[in-house]
């Protein structure tokens, strides 16, 4: 309560050309795409094997997110939390969007394709 609040800078620049920048509430990783792009890349690194140091996880993150993580990945990951949130609003009163006009880019309920 007492903590001056701190303005991020995505929010000033969003401001300055007029955009409204929207937050998601804590802790609910569905909502948030690059978490899905993580267990992505998270996967492959476990699934390579053991890993003599760091240098090598390193490699591995890098060369998973050139292979795995696609333009048609990402979009559908955002599919999926664009969904996750209509579902919220659907069900929970007190869920508030900023817009209701996402609609346009959730044109199928197709999830991502790994």
């Amino acid at each position: 309560m007492n903590k001056e609040k701190v303005t991020f800078a995505c929010v000033k620049i969003a401001k300055q050309y007029e955009h409204e920048v929207s937050f998601t509430p804590p802790y609910h990783c569905e909502l948030q795409p690059i978490e899905g792009i993580w267990s992505v890349v998270k996967g492959e690194v476990a699934h390579s094997g053991p890993h003599p140091n760091l240098l090598s996880v390193r490699n591995t993150l890098l060369n998973a997110f050139k292979k795995k993580i696609t333009s048609q990945v990402i979009i559908g990951f955002w599919r999926r939390a664009l969904k996750n949130a209509k579902e919220y609003l659907e069900f929970d009163d007190n869920a508030q969007l900023m817009d209701d006009d996402f609609d346009e880019y959730d044109n199928s309920d197709e999830d991502c394709v790994i």
